[in-house]
């Protein structure tokens, strides 16, 4: 409690303003990339029991009490012109780049008005896999199956492991071992099928958890408000893969959404995207595509003289308007700058 009142006082009583001035005379204006993924009605994001509402997924009224919070610090901008600004040496003004992964239809149906009414630029990075198909992605199908089985516990013999769904805590927890499990024992392209084999049917989304169509994106593609970018073909991870593989996922995402978009793409995301998942290989066959920026989910805020294929993400939170001082703690890249000068202290 002290500590979210000390970042309360801190951040609207002045000593924010403070640091980010004298972080700005050091080291200039900084732009910060924030990331959400479902954006969805705020009765599903209250009823905790609902496989929605994991980690990393918001409502539509937090997104908006996000925007209002950051109005008061920030210019939000697009991708394209944080690119420029990066790319120029020259950025105006500490801003947000709002961007949203997976391309789920509830980014179309709930979060779009949203921004379209407020006039908010954003980017939606889209797995092509996925569009108009009653298919999930495979982390998706893994949680779809958790939540889908009716009883308290499951056995899954593929694993050898009986996993606990007494609670709805423990059935994420359950699919998040099966994602770790899957990923340290097997081959990303074994993936599927491996799921297919113990979640069956089970493993098919609902109505409601449907990726966005074709027909979306091109209405999306039309507006200058919204930026569609990559986020590779199937969403695995592309430290887990081989260059072949790795390089098929970047390419077939990017070809597909050209093709029916018909115009160039030019903004990358990375699978997961920590310091593990994407290595100079990734970034030779991104740029040879002619991609011009890719994004992580290392945490940290992007200066002038940012490499353009290592952008620094910060996570949106489910609940903004439950802790609005630690979000813009955190969209200011507080945390990180914390840990700095604890290192050069403890050396």
């Amino acid at each position: 409690m002290l500590t979210g009142l000390l970042k309360s006082f801190f951040i609207h009583a002045g000593p924010f303003s403070v640091v980010r001035a004298l972080q700005r005379i050091k080291k200039g204006p900084c732009i910060s990339i924030l990331y959400g993924h479902r954006v969805l009605p705020d009765e599903v994001i209250a009823n905790q029991a609902d496989s929605r509402t994991i980690t990393g997924q918001t409502s539509v009224s937090e997104v908006w009490c996000a925007i209002q919070e950051l109005r008061k610090f920030y210019t939000i901008i697009s991708m394209d012109e944080a690119v420029a600004q990066i790319k120029n040496g020259h950025i105006k003004t500490d801003s947000v780049v709002l961007t949203f992964d997976d391309g789920f239809q509830d980014n179309f149906t709930h979060l779009y008005p949203l921004l379209k009414k407020h006039n908010i630029p954003a980017t939606y990075y889209v797995n092509s896999s996925v569009i108009s198909t009653k298919n999930s992605l495979w982390f998706q199908s893994i949680i779809n199956y958790f939540f889908a089985v009716r009883e308290a516990s499951v056995f899954v013999s593929f694993s050898n492991r009986t996993y606990d769904l007494s609670t709805a805590t423990k059935r994420y927890e359950s699919a998040f071992h099966f994602m770790r499990y899957l990923q340290a024992n097997y081959k990303p392209e074994e993936f599927h099928s491996i799921i297919e084999s113990v979640a069956g049917e089970l493993r098919f989304p609902n109505e409601d958890d449907l990726h966005m169509t074709w027909e979306d994106l091109k209405e999306l593609s039309k507006d200058p408000l919204i930026t569609i970018g990559a986020h590779s073909y199937n969403h695995y991870p592309l430290g887990f893969c081989d260059e072949k593989l790795s390089s098929y996922e970047i390419n077939q995402s990017i070809n597909e959404l050209e093709n029916h978009l018909g115009y160039k793409i030019v903004h990358f995301s990375y699978p997961r995207g920590h310091q593990e998942d994407f290595n100079q290989h990734h970034i030779d066959c991104l740029k040879s595509k002619q991609i011009i920026s890719a994004v992580s989910t290392i945490r940290g805020v992007n200066r002038k003289g940012e490499d353009l294929h290592r952008l620094r993400r910060v996570g949106l939170p489910q609940n903004v308007s439950k802790a609005k001082a630690d979000f813009i703690w955190h969209v200011g890249g507080l945390p990180e700058l914390v840990k700095s000068i604890k290192s050069k202290r403890a050396n």
